[in-house]
C-alpha cells in the first residue's frame, strides 16, 4: 500500500507484460486503473486521487477602490 495526500492506494503488476494495475478508494468509492509500467501507475492514482478529491483552485480577486 501506498498513501498520498492521506488517501491509500496500491500498485499491482498484471499478468500479461507492460501491465500495472492501481486502485484507491476515496471517500468510499473506488477508482481503478492501469498502465504500462510502474511509474505511470503511480502518476496515474496520483492524479486519480487529485480528481477525486477537487482541489479547488483559488483566483485573487483584488478589494473594491473606495469611491
Amino acid at each position: 500500500m501506498m498513501e498520498y495526500r492521506d488517501i491509500e492506494y496500491s500498485i499491482v503488476q498484471g499478468i500479461e507484460r507492460g501491465v500495472w494495475k492501481w486502485s484507491a478508494s476515496v471517500a468510499g468509492v473506488v477508482v481503478v486503473g492501469q498502465a504500462p509500467n510502474r511509474s505511470a501507475a503511480v502518476a496515474g492514482a496520483e492524479n486519480a486521487i487529485e480528481r477525486a478529491l477537487g482541489v479547488k483552485k483559488v483566483r485573487l480577486v483584488p478589494p473594491g477602490r473606495p469611491d
